[in-house]
């Protein structure tokens, strides 16, 4: 069960990315996103990039384990740390670009939310985890979160959406210091 709660976590912890840059998409007022096809594709490469990064992880694992471990959770607090920063910055800088998922966009926005999902495959992969657990509960979360972003984005302050990225680092940064430590 406890593993459950924590792949959980960890999926919270990475759609938040998806659901703040929903959030950004919503906020400016786009019209004619398709949300649905937006959160499976963000779902479908919440699971892809973590399944890559699984295989290599174990990779890693099996030629060096103590190393493996602490690599892992140094990856965490990478992305956290990043999730963190990404967030603040955000929320000091008014406009920006933002990837609008419509077309091709689709992807490029499903490719940009996920990318911290690989090198958290890695880390998972390495400690061996299960595959099946850690595809339904990334892509599982991250479509749901990209959905409720863009279905509520319109509604919200865009202060929010910063703050749901960084809660989502802190989250990673946790679980970083957990492995290391």
């Amino acid at each position: 069960m406890e593993g459950w709660i924590v792949l959980s976590g960890m999926a919270l912890a990475l759609s938040m990315d998806a659901f703040s840059m929903s959030l950004a998409v919503a906020m400016k007022k786009t019209k004619h996103i398709n949300r649905v096809t937006t959160a499976f594709i963000v779902g479908f490469f919440h699971m892809l990039m973590p399944f890559l990064g699984l295989y290599g992880g174990r990779l890693i694992a099996n030629s060096f384990e103590k190393l493996a471990l602490i690599t892992g959770g140094c990856l965490l607090l990478v992305v956290g740390l990043q999730m963190v920063w990404g967030g603040v910055k955000n929320s000091d800088d008014e406009g920006g670009t933002v990837i609008i998922p419509r077309g091709i966009g689709v992807v490029f926005f499903s490719l940009l939310v996920s990318l911290d999902s690989f090198s958290i495959g890695i880390t998972l992969g390495i400690l061996n985890t299960s595959l099946i657990k850690v595809l339904l509960l990334f892509g599982a979360f991250s479509a749901c979160l990209t959905w409720i972003g863009l279905t509520i984005g319109g509604r919200l302050q865009h202060t929010f959406g910063s703050f749901g990225e960084i809660f989502g680092g802190m989250i990673l940064l946790f679980f970083g210091l957990k492995l290391i430590l």
